[in-house]
């Protein structure tokens, strides 16, 4: 299965209500959108920002990190397919990996040219 087969029909995270608020959040975390998808390791999530966009970045955050997480409107593509999003905040000052998608051989100029 390839890296991007993975990511487009991986299996996706069921938020789960518990108490909470978003007050004061904004003091203790930075929020993310986009597409949930599991990690290898139990204890990280990945966020892909913009799941229909196939150039879009993926974060890699812990688990212990999130602080509050809400559901958001779902997406729809042409085929039908619905793709849930979900907002995270993420603690402040927590260590994070931001990935974009690339091809090998190609210069950034003409990866942006493709993808603008």
């Amino acid at each position: 299965m390839t890296l991007l087969k993975l990511l487009e029909e991986g299996h996706f995270y069921e938020i789960q209500r518990s108490p909470g608020h978003r007050d004061d959040l904004e003091d203790q975390a930075v929020s993310y959108a986009g597409s949930l998808r599991p990690h290898y390791n139990p204890n990280m999530v990945l966020l892909r920002t913009n799941p229909l966009d196939p150039g879009s970045e993926i974060y890699e955050f812990r688990l212990e990190d999130v602080l509050f997480a809400e559901e958001l409107t779902s997406l729809s593509k042409p085929d039908g397919v619905t793709v849930e999003q979900t907002r995270i905040w993420i603690r402040r000052g927590s260590p994070a990996m931001c990935m974009k998608p690339m091809r090998v051989g190609e210069t950034v100029k003409e990866a942006n040219e493709e993808n603008p």
